[in-house]
């Protein structure tokens, strides 16, 4: 699947109601687990914002001296 540019995915555990994520942002990749599938892509995209949010960077232009 993809999200925000980012692939992850999505597969089920072997235990009950186990679910697992992995996401490859900026060639990091993240994992995480969740009880259900829809939580399990949730955390995913969580992680994704998560990750892309530290990657802004705000350029602030220098102060100029007239």
């Amino acid at each position: 699947m993809e999200y925000r540019g980012a692939e992850y995915a999505i597969v089920e555990g072997i235990g009950l109601h186990m679910w697992k994520w992995s996401a490859l942002v900026g060639g990091a990749v993240m994992t995480g687990q969740a009880q259900s599938k829809q939580a399990a892509i949730v955390a995913a995209e969580k992680a994704i914002d998560r990750a892309l949010a530290l990657k802004k960077v705000r350029l602030v232009p220098p102060e100029r001296s007239d």
